[in-house]
């Protein structure tokens, strides 16, 4: 930490953390759906570029949410190096809610952005909001008789649901053509959207306000003392 001090290291800390709040904020306030609008069934966070790893979380989240979303986050990332995934370009948002790569039932629908700097993935933005409907045999998906997961609703690979920032009507057709309540739809795919631009915003300010060398530093240090942390906790 030769250009990093303490204080500068909290304050990155807390910026990022303040940038996930905001997302959760903002998930919350333009959902129609009041399972998200009143019961706060979502989760922001901050990923890594590279395995998509957390970084950061906001405070108000679903800790189930943000834990596994790395795992998704880190789905998305391999099948797009593997080729099963049309390539990221800036504005691109994917979705995904299958529980075999990395997430929890169908209803949890996950939205994954890269942000972008000097032409290169600097991280991963990601939220989870649960839907009321995602299809399936009985309103809301919890059928207690489904044999298969093809029988709980729609199951959704990541896709780009927004290319180039605009939401491709072709996919978002095929979800609202499965799913129950389909006009109420947009109002949470433009909330979930919308939360990972604010956050997006938010993050180019602490970027642009300490530069990306001090904040990867300060993202390297902060994962550092987690786990130094955990070990002695263990």
């Amino acid at each position: 930490m030769a250009k990093l001090d303490t204080i500068t290291l909290s304050v990155i800390q807390a910026a990022l953390q303040q940038v996930c709040d905001e997302m959760d904020l903002t998930f919350s306030r333009a959902a129609f759906s009041p399972v998200i609008a009143e019961a706060n069934d979502r989760s922001d966070g901050i990923y890594s570029a590279v395995d998509g790893s957390l970084i950061a979380q906001g405070s108000q989240g679903l800790p189930v949410f943000v834990g596994v979303m790395q795992y998704s986050t880190r789905t998305v990332i391999e099948m797009i190096a593997g080729g099963r995934c049309l390539p990221p370009e800036p504005g691109d948002i994917y979705i995904v809610n299958d529980p075999y790569l990395g997430g929890t039932h169908l209803m949890d629908v996950r939205f994954a952005m890269p942000v972008y700097r000097d032409g290169k993935i600097f991280c991963w933005l990601s939220n989870t909001g649960h839907w009321p409907d995602i299809g399936g045999s009985v309103p809301g998906g919890f059928s207690a008789s489904a044999t298969a997961v093809e029988q709980e609703g729609l199951r959704l690979p990541p896709v780009k649901l927004f290319k180039k920032g605009v939401l491709d009507p072709e996919i978002y057709a095929i979800i609202c053509s499965n799913i129950r309540v389909a006009d109420q739809r947009i109002g949470d795919i433009r909330a979930q959207a919308a939360a990972l631009l604010i956050g997006q915003d938010r993050l180019f300010g602490i970027l642009d306000r300490y530069g990306d060398e001090t904040v990867v530093e300060a993202i390297a240090e902060l994962r550092r003392r987690a786990a130094e942390q955990m070990r002695a906790n263990i």
